[in-house]
């Protein structure tokens, strides 16, 4: 699968909020890129080129342009394109990539496993179609049953629309999207009075992907102090029977549970306690369709993590990320998802796209492999995986003193080659 060539981000903070985004190019060609800016009316306000050469990066100057209005971002190239966007202020930190339809992260029915009372819920929506996207939003709560159906005013082509929580009301439970048109939308979780000044952020899960997945991969369930609350939802018509498998590094099963959903109720994995004392995986089977999402927490670090599969264009064979920042510490976990022995080189760039280092592993069957910031020697850059069998990554960025100290970010590897 080739990389895309035009990458979108839903949201260019205004105001007190600042944003930071980096593309990189991932052919082995220069390549020519165009960022362009728009208003939530969909005119062009700021745009930008670069030529940049195989796997360089490059951080668009873009946060002047949106202090005193919202605006999206596109960004394309002549060569294959990824990147990733963070929008903070102070300790609140939320990361998304660069979405696109190779990506499999835009749609026309998008869904959002949690939503979540008592704290502070945004969504922006991006219409990336041709036509003026209508769009139905049903919120449920965790039994499945809708409390509330109501459309968005129409987007026209190339604008977005945002609402807030006080539109969704107080529940908690599950968002789905349906739209006319091709969308993006994004979620920002601001935490109440339980996890103070911490906000994550999450892409819409597609639906519309064919199949959508029976099985979803979380690459760890952190050990020790950590915490991790981990939600899946029966996403099918019909009453589902879920199996979770939790396995240790070298792929064997530890713990398992099994539960039967009634359609779009939910599950909230009590795998916890089982990873006290040792990092597993976890992994859904089901034989209706699912989708699910992880938080992995320690006081103000919070990383969410969406249940990955091949389906849903978050597990593959190539793996990549766009930063790795010097200063902080960098976490990576390779989950192989076959039951085939998988061999993984993990290729380190800095932001002129040289090779600093290449790393090499091999995971068992089911297993999986950790890299830390001591195996990348602290680059500032990017990070390829190229695998002989299908894998999910996760990074884990925990800032340094330098930059938002006790807040800690998670994305998962973009996949290039299934």
């Amino acid at each position: 699968m080739p990389a895309p060539t035009k990458i979108y981000f839903s949201q260019v903070a205004s105001s007190v909020w600042k944003d930071w985004v980096q593309v990189v190019n991932v052919d082995y060609e220069e390549s020519k890129v165009l960022a362009v800016a728009r208003n939530e009316k969909g005119e062009t306000v700021w745009s930008g080129e670069k030529q940049l050469g195989p796997f360089q990066a490059w951080s668009i100057p873009i946060e002047p342009v949106s202090e005193k209005q919202e605006l999206a971002l596109t960004v394309s190239s002549d060569r294959g394109i990824v990147g990733e966007r963070h929008c903070h202020l102070e300790t609140q930190v939320l990361a998304f990539p660069g979405a696109a339809p190779e990506m499999k992260d835009v749609g026309r029915r998008l869904f959002f496993p949690e939503i979540r009372p008592k704290t502070a819920e945004w969504f922006r929506i991006l219409n990336l179609g041709s036509s003026p996207a209508l769009v139905n939003i049903i919120v449920r709560d965790t039994n499945g049953v809708p409390v509330k159906q109501f459309s968005a005013n129409p987007i026209n082509p190339q604008c977005f629309a945002s609402f807030t929580d006080e539109t969704v009301v107080d529940v908690y439970g599950t968002m789905e999207m349906i739209s006319t048109q091709t969308i993006l939308s994004e979620r920002h979780l601001h935490y109440g009075e339980d996890i103070k000044g911490v906000a994550v952020g999450q892409l819409g899960q597609p639906l519309d992907v064919s199949p959508i997945p029976v099985k979803i991969h979380f690459a760890q369930i952190a050990a020790g102090a950590w915490g991790d609350w981990v939600k899946v939802i029966n996403v099918g018509n019909e009453e589902s029977k879920l199996l979770a498998v939790a396995r240790d590094e070298n792929g064997q099963t530890v713990w398992t549970n099994e539960k039967s959903l009634r359609s779009f109720s939910d599950w909230v994995v009590p795998v916890d306690p089982v990873a006290a004392k040792q990092d597993l995986s976890l992994t859904i089977m089901s034989d209706k369709q699912v989708v699910g999402e992880r938080h992995c927490h320690l006081q103000t670090e919070v990383l969410p993590f969406p249940g990955a599969a091949p389906e849903m264009g978050t597990a593959g064979r190539r793996l990549f990320f766009p930063e790795l920042i010097a200063g902080s510490y960098d976490f990576f976990r390779v989950q192989n998802v076959t039951d085939q022995t998988a061999l993984v080189n993990a290729i380190v760039r800095d932001t002129n796209g040289i090779i600093t280092k290449q790393i090499s592993g091999q995971i068992p069957p089911f297993g999986f492999w950790t890299l830390r910031d001591e195996d990348t020697a602290n680059t500032q850059g990017t990070m390829e995986m190229l695998s002989t069998q299908t894998v999910v990554g996760e990074r884990h960025l925990h800032y340094g003193q330098q930059y938002h100290p006790g807040v800690a970010i998670g994305q998962l590897g973009q996949v290039l080659e299934y």
